[in-house]
């Protein structure tokens, strides 16, 4: 029973740390490059700093930070002369 709960364990945390880079680029592409210049552009700084003393979720300034993070991004890679990914507008909550 025991080595089962260690195996347990082992599979979780390994599944776990491969799942940051779903939602991340790694490495020295430009697309990881622009998204990590992206958190120190000072729209995005001015969300995460409006959101620090909050204690509960706010739809809105979450979709306004994801929109500020998202427009940084793109516009850098603009700068670099890559194609910004296309597709849907993300949906504003009410």
């Amino acid at each position: 029973m025991r080595r089962f709960g260690v195996w347990l364990l082992l599979a979780l945390t390994v599944s776990l740390a491969g799942c940051s880079s779903w939602f991340e680029p790694q490495g020295n592409s430009p697309q990881a490059e622009c998204r990590r210049q992206a958190y120190d552009d000072p729209a995005v700084k001015q969300y995460v700093i409006a959101s620090m003393g909050r204690t509960g979720a706010n739809p809105q300034n979450q979709f306004d930070y994801e929109k500020a993070l998202r427009d940084a991004t793109n516009a850098c890679l603009k700068k670099k002369g890559i194609a910004v990914r296309g597709g849907v507008e993300p949906v504003r909550p009410y």
